[in-house]
């Protein structure tokens, strides 16, 4: 049979006593513990008729068993020694406490009792609490083994358990990072080559000094309308493919014009370009402003002094919506 070392815990119990009480727990414990390592012995050489009288001792001076202190046994039990050790000696302790429950049942200790209620002995109340401690004790015993063996976990067991409840969500969680991180790539990729391309395909028609400043005007707004459109849709679509929301409103009942209006004020601004440039362009190309040309010559200041007027004008009358839009925003 191995070695058993067993610890007392004597500062447990102390918690919540009045003064004076602190000695008399302690010896409770080291009784308790005495008992507990005489309960432990072994089997063969194990003395029921001693373990009940032990205990009946115990109840007649303390009246109550200390169970936190055989909690605190068996659980030092299990830290000394392995686990298969641990249960061999409580599995002893147990049969030792079912020998000594069948000596009470003992034709010799019925007739012992019978006399004693006969004659009234104030002793036979200990008796009785020992009987009834005995299987108190039995039941804590096994209580406290199976909540050691249920609670206990070493590192490896946590650390398998841990693994194989969280294994699902970490392949589902890779497996959702790596379709985010290529849907990514591609969206940044394909956005390079569609911003960069149109920057580049404008720098082209810039280049061009022989072009009229109408015509590259003309073609930078189709140009504009075009990348502008290109984007929205490569945007629209790649939200749709990854569940991602850059509309403006949320309910359910707005239009598309109101989903998305940035894109339409831009491609609003940009048609409007577009037509008064070539509106411009056709008016030049027929000579039709021709009087207007002969009005700028003749009050060539008053011309000068409008159109940076206009232009003023048209720059405030901007600048003033916006604050009074951000403003609202703001508030």
């Amino acid at each position: 049979m191995p070695s058993i070392k067993i610890t007392s815990n004597r500062e447990a119990p102390d918690k919540g006593l009045k003064a004076g009480a602190p000695v008399r727990t302690e010896e409770m414990s080291e009784q308790v513990t005495e008992i507990c390592k005489f309960l432990v012995s072994d089997s063969s050489l194990f003395d029921a008729e001693k373990g009940f009288d032990m205990i009946r001792r115990y109840i007649e001076i303390y009246h109550r068993i200390l169970y936190s202190q055989i909690s605190n046994m068996i659980y030092a039990l299990y830290d000394a020694h392995t686990p298969e050790e641990a249960s061999n000696i409580l599995g002893t302790m147990v049969s030792n406490i079912e020998k000594i429950v069948a000596y009470t049942e003992d034709r010799p200790y019925q007739d012992k009792r019978a006399q004693m209620e006969h004659e009234h002995s104030p002793d036979r109340t200990f008796y009785e609490d020992t009987e009834n401690a005995l299987i108190k004790i039995w039941d804590h015993a096994n209580l406290a083994q199976t909540q050691y063996s249920g609670l206990k976990q070493t590192d490896e067991e946590y650390k398998r358990k841990f693994d194989k409840s969280i294994e699902p969500f970490k392949n589902s969680l890779v497996q959702d990072m790596n379709a985010q991180l290529l849907t990514m790539v591609s969206i940044f990729t394909a956005l390079a080559f569609l911003v960069f391309g149109g920057i580049s395909s404008l720098g082209s028609i810039f280049s061009n000094h022989e072009l009229p400043i109408l015509k590259v005007l003309i073609i930078g707004c189709v140009w504009g309308l075009c990348i502008l459109n290109l984007v929205f849709v490569f945007l629209f679509c790649i939200g749709k493919m990854t569940n991602l929301n850059f509309r403006s409103g949320n309910e359910p009942n707005n239009s598309i014009f109101q989903k998305y209006p940035v894109v339409w004020w831009s491609d609003l601004i940009l048609l409007m370009l577009l037509t008064g440039s070539l509106w411009t362009y056709y008016i030049r190309e027929e000579n039709m402003d021709f009087w207007f040309k002969a009005w700028c010559r003749r009050f060539p200041q008053f011309t000068m002094w409008g159109g940076y007027g206009i232009i003023l004008l048209v720059f405030v009358a901007a600048t003033v919506f916006l604050v009074k839009q951000t403003w609202k925003n703001g508030e």
